[in-house]
């Protein structure tokens, strides 16, 4: 019964947050990307889609902190968490789950 609860709870989780996010990113993301519901679908795999975004927010000057990628049973992901408060979003998730890659930007808290 619980084989699959932390695979489900961190899709569920990274869903969640993300669900405000449709709006348009401030940043570019990898070509083939195309939007879909309240997440993006990359037109790359999980390693190109990691690297483009890494160098893309690098290029603009974003401080990031980088974590992952890492595996959880069948899910990798990478974290991309803002140290920058001028930035729309708090967090970019990149989740590779049943061989899709998507994209979620997580919105920052309104204070």
């Amino acid at each position: 019964m619980l084989r699959g609860f932390a695979s489900r709870f961190i899709l569920a989780a990274a869903l969640i947050f993300a669900a405000p996010a449709s709006a348009a990113p401030d940043i570019k993301l990898p070509p083939g990307t195309r939007a879909e519901a309240d997440h993006f679908v990359a037109g790359r795999g999980l390693r190109d889609s990691t690297d483009f975004i890494a160098k893309e927010l690098s290029k603009r000057g974003i401080a990031v902190e980088q974590i992952g990628p890492y595996r959880v049973r069948g899910v990798e992901l990478t974290r991309f968490l803002s140290q920058t408060s001028s930035t729309s979003w708090l967090a970019i998730h990149v989740l590779r789950v049943s061989g899709k890659t998507l994209i979620f930007f997580v919105p920052r808290p309104k204070s």
